[in-house]
């Protein structure tokens, strides 16, 4: 790849393009090699100029730039891709990251933001390196227990693959993960927030607290007032540095759909809905698994857990998930109410209490399904179209 990377700039609106073209050119590490406006004009640049990333200004026509990028990112996976964009709600962030983009920036666009984000994608796209799978982990309700599922999910993912799995708590309000545990972390995701665009791994290796449980967990922040302080891009900046170092990453997720929480879906190789065998939970669970649909995330990377299940429950059943949702329940955690309860209050997870407690046994043979290998590596499906036969060329 040599010292420099080689960019293209996929940009359709010209009044845009010295603002767009200034920041880019003033990276020290980055040569722009193109600016082109049409599919046709990147596919030639693509197929007979050595290019490294690619990045895509969204605005002109986000529906045709985002058919562009999934088209791109198929056929050419090896490229880095970077979207712009002047919206930054939760659907313009992630419709282009499921299309294959790796990173984000908004506009206008600050220096030091693109700096990071061309430096994030290049370290993680363009040197090879394992993949990591993210697991999110939430409640269709209040109650539901996706906070114990995901403590003690990431401990039997943990104790299964002999590797510390990374369990992080994005509940920055009243995230409870750490209690589960009963430690006490001396830093927290605030910190790391605080620390901006200079995050490092070594920033990344002191926030986390390891445990003997085979788990490494960056807690929600100390005080309630200080989550304003931790944005979406500081999380997806957290995320990556986890991807570099960590095989599983488990993160509890609240059940508000934000600007945070949608940066940790797009990172998700499998959002895990929880909820529990009750009609309003059930009903909760379908409206959660709508918007997350709405937002662009496959059918395929979303998957219903029923909690505290009692299959001697006449009222409602697995069946009323699968005709209220239309999917297949994917795990199915038994009620032992008062057992987990005490787990929680002791500070201490399942398997230390109980290594042969039915809930326990649940959790493990989920862990043991999520990370086994799977068929998720091949080439996705190529899409027909103008753009599919200007890239095949």
């Amino acid at each position: 790849m040599g010292n420099l990377l080689h960019v293209c700039l996929y940009n359709a609106d010209a009044e845009a393009s010295l603002e767009l073209t200034t920041p880019i050119r003033a990276l020290n590490f980055v040569r722009l090699v193109a600016e082109v406006g049409a599919p046709d004009k990147l596919a030639d640049v693509l197929n007979t100029t050595e290019i490294n990333l690619v990045f895509f200004h969204l605005d002109s026509d986000p529906e045709l730039v985002v058919d562009v990028i999934e088209q791109v990112s198929t056929r050419y996976p090896e490229l880095a891709l970077v979207a712009i964009s002047s919206q930054s709600d939760p659907e313009a962030i992630l419709l282009p990251m499921r299309a294959g983009c790796d990173q984000f920036v908004c506009r206008p666009i600050d220096a030091a933001d693109l700096a990071s984000a061309v430096s994030r994608v290049a370290s993680k796209r363009l040197f090879s390196q394992p993949k990591s799978r993210c697991i999110c982990v939430t409640p269709a309700s209040g109650g539901a227990g996706a906070t114990s599922i995901a403590c003690n999910l990431a401990l039997e993912i943990g104790l299964l693959t002999e590797r510390d799995c990374a369990l992080v708590d994005l509940d920055l309000q009243f995230g409870d993960t750490a209690l589960n545990f009963d430690c006490h972390p001396k830093y927290t995701m605030f910190d790391l927030a605080s620390v901006g665009t200079d995050v490092d791994q070594s920033a990344i290796d002191s926030a986390l607290q390891k445990l003997s449980c085979k788990v490494a967990l960056l807690s929600r922040p100390e005080s309630v007032d200080q989550h304003d302080t931790i944005t979406a891009d500081s999380v997806n900046r957290v995320l990556e540095m986890l991807m570099n170092d960590y095989e599983n990453i488990v993160i509890d997720v609240p059940r508000d759909v934000t600007p945070v929480t949608v940066a940790a879906f797009a990172h998700a190789d499998i959002i895990l809905i929880v909820c529990q065998l009750l009609v309003p939970s059930i009903h909760n669970a379908k409206r959660y698994y709508e918007a997350l649909i709405n937002l662009g995330i496959p059918d395929e990377r979303i998957e219903v857990v029923v909690n505290r299940h009692d299959s001697r429950s006449k009222r409602v059943s697995a069946e009323d998930i699968r005709e209220t949702i239309d999917k297949e329940v994917f795990a199915n955690i038994p009620n032992d109410y008062q057992f987990v309860a005490r787990s929680i209050d002791f500070g201490r997870p399942i398997a230390a209490l109980d290594r042969n407690n039915p809930v326990r046994a649940a959790i493990r043979e989920m862990a043991a399904k999520l990370t086994a290998p799977t068929s998720s590596d091949k080439p996705a499906k190529e899409r027909g179209g103008f753009i599919k036969r200007l890239l095949s060329r």
